[in-house]
């Protein structure tokens, strides 16, 4: 053949190989695009079917990527055809296939080591654990198309499922291995001393693993919790987000995950909420003061329980008499609620209605105190002394001392107020002088004060006035008391509604100088009022 005619043969067989190898390119991108397209209508196909239990953004993605995985070897397999063709359109390019397929055949194939009758390759040690890793792949693969297509159509709850595929899973990759090693002409029976002794090696570093694996296939097989559910693990309270093959995660109220290990959950006790029936009892503890009326605080408990929405009328709300306390006399309030999960709020905001009631109601709380009484003549003693050298002009004349009592008879008892304020001085224009200074700018503060519905004018607190006796007239506080008895007596000092002594406590009084003209004269005329009942006029 003519040179001028080899020359436009092969030309035209090389623009013919271009345009094959073109046209190859064109429809193996095509076809790799309908590939891609169709995984992931499949994955949002097989997504939509588990949108009631999971959530459809994520199990879509978890499909997706697994159909992505499983298209990966076809696309792989199209490439590599396309590459063989366009290798078979030019000489040089199949001359170099030929050259690199037999190098790589022969450096895979050849034997490297013999065992027994069979010898191996570097090939071979390669396709083994791929195979393994294939098994176990396509064993998971197979377990979840079934949890999806045949548990979910028996009704079979979700832990149950989860629990059955992974022994299913584990069972039949453990089963393929076996029928791959005996294919490769592995005898398994030489490698069973062997295998027995790591075994036992694995089996003591690895038991707390194991444990927490069969205890999470128990958890899913028995069911007495599961994702959903508000329990409390020791010191950790919380919604089961997933029960996994060796722990269960749970979210606390404050979003923090807590991974538990799934034999803590049946080793320990697990208090479970929601399991069965979702409605429980919150008991909210409380104290109130020794002398409350315990029918108003009843009362004021339930009005606070009816009052909040989430409380339940049936069962009804109630209130128990736990015991006498050292400070306090001990109550509960139960409640009921149907979500357990908002007990910290339910139980916040109910402490904050009570509290106002109590205070409407006129019911202390009281906090832990312990009275105290020392008895030390030493410091009395040194006292008066220092008293004496301080205020001299406050001291009583000297009187004779008293004769020393026989022994075997008992000191009379003097109820006379002069010995109880420890100087016998206070006569009545000295109390008038204290009643101005009482009453003045440094005095104690006289206002006008509210009890319950009524208002008081002008008076004052008996503990205010204790006090102020106390630091301006350096008087102890039963000096106080008594020196405040004595202005009672002499008419410059009357409880608000003459029902009470003068007491250090939160009493009210008023001075006789405060009042105004027509109270004075009906409270001067109730004296001769009850004269002449008394009298029988």
């Amino acid at each position: 053949m003519p040179a001028t005619d080899t020359d436009s043969v092969l030309a035209a067989w090389t623009a013919h190989g271009v345009v094959l190898t073109v046209l190859m390119i064109a429809a193996a991108a095509g076809v790799h695009w309908a590939l891609h397209r169709a995984g992931r209508r499949v994955a949002v196909a097989l997504a939509r079917r588990a949108r009631a239990t999971e959530n459809a953004t994520e199990i879509a993605t978890r499909w997706r990527r697994t159909v992505e995985r499983v298209l990966l070897l076809p696309m792989a397999a199209l490439w590599v055809a396309v590459g063989y063709g366009v290798s078979e359109q030019f000489p040089l390019l199949r001359q170099w296939r030929l050259l690199v397929v037999c190098l790589v055949q022969e450096s895979f194939t050849e034997p490297l080591f013999k065992m027994g009758e069979m010898s191996y390759s570097a090939l071979d040690i390669m396709l083994l654990p791929a195979l393994i890793v294939a098994i176990w792949v396509g064993m998971g693969i197979g377990t979840h198309l079934v949890r999806l297509v045949f548990f979910r159509a028996s009704a079979m709850q979700e832990g149950a499922q989860q629990a059955l595929g992974v022994l299913t899973r584990v069972l039949l990759t453990f089963i393929g291995t076996i029928v791959v090693f005996q294919y490769w002409g592995v005898d398994l029976s030489s490698l069973a001393v062997l295998g027995g002794a790591l075994g036992v090696g694995i089996g003591f570093g690895l038991q707390t693993i194991a444990n927490n694996f069969v205890s999470g296939i128990v958890l899913g097989l028995e069911r007495p919790i599961k994702p959903g559910d508000y329990v409390r693990v020791g010191d950790l309270v919380g919604t089961v987000a997933r029960i996994g093959a060796r722990s269960t995660e749970i979210r606390t109220a404050d979003r923090v995950s807590i991974l538990v290990p799934n034999s803590r959950l049946l080793e320990h006790e697990v208090v479970n909420w929601t399991h069965g029936d979702p409605i429980s009892r919150i008991h909210l503890p409380l104290g109130v003061a020794y002398g409350s009326d315990l029918r108003q605080v009843r009362a004021a408990l339930l009005e606070a329980a009816r009052s909040h929405p989430d409380v339940l009328a049936d069962p009804r709300p109630d209130v128990q008499l736990h015991g006498f306390g050292e400070s306090s006399l001990d109550v509960e309030l139960l409640v009921w609620t149907r979500d357990p999960r908002n007990q910290v709020q339910l139980t916040s905001d109910l402490y904050f209605r009570i509290e106002p009631l109590l205070r409407r109601h006129g019911i202390a709380v009281p906090f832990p105190q312990h009275d105290l009484h020392l008895h030390a003549p030493e410091i009395e003693r040194a006292a008066a002394v220092w008293r004496r050298q301080v205020f001299p002009e406050s001291e009583p004349e000297p009187q004779a001392a008293a004769p020393p009592a026989p022994v075997g008879h008992l000191e009379p008892c003097v109820h006379d107020h002069e010995q109880e304020l420890g100087t016998p001085s206070w006569d009545d224009e000295r109390l008038a002088a204290l009643v101005a200074r009482m009453r003045g700018d440094d005095g104690i503060t006289i206002a006008d004060r509210r009890h319950f519905l009524r208002v008081h004018a002008r008076c004052f607190v008996g503990s205010d006035a204790v006090d102020w006796l106390v630091h301006h007239e350096r008087l102890t506080r039963d000096e106080a008391v008594a020196l405040g008895r004595r202005l009672v007596e002499r008419g410059l000092v009357h409880h608000v509604l003459d029902e009470h002594e003068f007491k250090d406590g939160p009493l009210f009084y008023r001075f006789r100088a405060d009042e105004e003209p027509t109270e004075a004269r009906s409270r001067a005329r109730a004296p001769s009022v009850s004269r002449r009942a008394a009298a029988g006029i």
